[in-house]
């Protein structure tokens, strides 16, 4: 999934983004956003699931809950 966003402004470690179609904001922090973003800057940000990870982690926490569960 790609979206637009505003980077409405930068502050205390955190980039406060406007996602324009829902007038809505939410934070992130700065350190995620691409060297020498500021405010008023137009970004595009992905989401992706990654399938092979997932169901990696998914088949460690279940290991560990059955072999704990053997208690």
């Amino acid at each position: 999934m790609k979206t637009t966003l505003v980077v409405d402004r930068m502050e205390n470690g955190w980039a406060v983004l406007e996602y324009a179609k829902e007038g809505l904001t939410f934070n992130i922090p700065s350190a995620l956003m691409p060297e020498g973003v500021g405010e008023g800057d137009v970004i595009h940000l992905y989401i992706s699931v990654q399938g092979d990870e997932t169901r990696s982690r998914r088949m460690r926490l279940k290991k560990l809950l059955d072999d704990n569960m053997d208690d």
